[in-house]
């Protein structure tokens, strides 16, 4: 009695179909958004198109009126194509994973691991090394082989008085109509991207947000209140831009919101902050951010600066172990044989790695090797980018050495320079 159906969105003479449209509204309802009318559905249709999105619906046909699951899906999946910044500047094909829900008349029946299985294997078959999400859930995600690779903070900066920056300016920001970028923020992006390690391109739906057209998936009509201001570089070119909105006079505390942000260069993310902490009647700012966010060292008073929350964001999952291992970059050669879980089948087994003139080769190790070290492939996502490093997944025990020398070995190998941050939202 139960069903699973991948499909395109789709259009037909310019309206929603009833299977694309009944998608949307159990995505809606999964997350506990609004009522989509005909012009969401329209906005939310358009995007997974451009998108290139395939949704999975899985239906109960023995569901009857006045169930709302005699029509609609039970359980709801997207995935659509991205790239992924690992490290260096090298932007590599991803799987994106989305709209996944389940609904509560139908749980604990193994409909998400359905349909996450059979994406996975099909993404593997079209050559993905990776598959990405954000997890609305800690706990989920784990058992399917994603790992936390990248996480970040949400911070208020205090402006009463302004804050004074350390250094001199670099360029000048300018206020600008929202609107002007959805012209100018994708070129901002994509070298926000190239520059980025963790870094996940950004959707259509991030640029319209951006640029006014609609305000988040719970509204999806022009917001009201929408600012935005454009940072130039010394020669007068744009490197950086920001969104943002005004908390409203009614909070006790006004407080000016950072939307979505892109910077190329240190520079413009500073002077873009800096520039909201310089107005009037406003007490404080907003914003999300790296673990590592350079921004409080460049205040003459760091402590205006304070981190509210810190949490995961993108969560990681390597498909094809001998591909993944080949393109990362590394901080120093050497062999080591790894053993890896993975129940889904995809990486399990033995590997050994080698790294020579810093170029990774993987190959399964001989039936009756023994590791240096084993690791389950969820961990071994959250090590790739360097979010996570070898001796705090080893000292959580999650990483067993099996070897004396493995662990120095293996910390060397993948070893990194940057800390991963990811900013997209999907």
């Amino acid at each position: 009695m139960i069903r699973l159906e991948r499909f395109k969105p789709e259009l037909v003479n310019g309206a929603v179909p009833p299977r694309t449209a009944e998608f949307l509204r159990a995505v809606s309802r999964g997350f506990h958004e609004s009522v989509l009318d005909a012009e969401d559905l329209l906005v939310l249709a358009r995007l997974g198109i451009n998108d290139g999105s395939t949704f999975t619906a899985i239906y109960d046909d023995a569901a009857v009126v006045p169930s709302l699951h005699a029509r609609a899906p039970v359980a709801t999946y997207a995935g659509f194509a991205g790239t992924l910044n690992i490290g260096a500047g090298t932007l590599v094909p991803v799987h994106q994973i989305t709209s996944v829900t389940v609904s509560p008349t139908h749980r604990r029946r193994g409909l998400l691991r359905r349909m996450i299985t059979a994406d996975l294997a099909a993404a593997r078959e079209s050559g993905f090394a990776f598959a990405a999400l954000t997890a609305s859930e800690a706990t989920i995600y784990g058992r399917f082989g994603f790992g936390r690779a990248t996480q970040r903070v949400r911070f208020t900066l205090k402006t009463e008085p302004a804050p004074a920056l350390r250094v001199a300016p670099e360029g000048t920001v300018v206020a600008i109509d929202p609107a002007e970028l959805r012209r100018i923020a994708p070129g901002i992006q994509a070298a926000a991207h190239r520059r980025t390690t963790g870094s996940i391109a950004a959707s259509e739906f991030e640029v319209g947000q951006a640029a006014g057209q609609w305000e988040d998936f719970d509204s999806l009509k022009p917001p009201s209140n929408l600012r935005a201001a454009l940072h130039l570089d010394p020669e007068g070119a744009p490197d950086g831009f920001m969104s943002y909105t005004f908390s409203g006079w009614k909070d006790p505390v006004p407080c000016l919101k950072i939307g979505q942000m892109a910077a190329v260069t240190g520079a413009a993310r500073r002077e873009l902050i800096a520039y909201l902490g310089a107005h009037d009647l406003v007490e404080k700012v907003t914003g999300r951010g790296p673990l590592d966010d350079a921004f409080p060292s460049a205040l003459q008073d760091a402590r205006a600066y304070t981190i509210e929350t810190m949490g995961d964001h993108l969560w990681l999952r390597i498909l094809d172990l001998r591909r993944a291992l080949a393109i990362r970059s590394y901080g120093a050669d050497g062999a080591i044989r790894l053993g890896v879980g993975d129940e889904l089948g995809f990486t399990d087994g033995i590997w050994d790695l080698l790294v020579a003139d810093g170029v990774g080769t993987a190959s399964p190790a001989p039936a009756d090797a023994v590791p240096d070290a084993s690791i389950h492939i969820s961990d071994l996502s959250s090590l790739y980018l360097g979010g996570f490093r070898v001796a705090h997944l080893a000292e959580a025990g999650v990483l067993r050495i099996h070897a004396p020398e493995a662990l120095a070995k293996i910390e060397a190998m993948f070893a990194t320079t940057a800390i991963p941050y990811c900013q997209a939202e999907f």
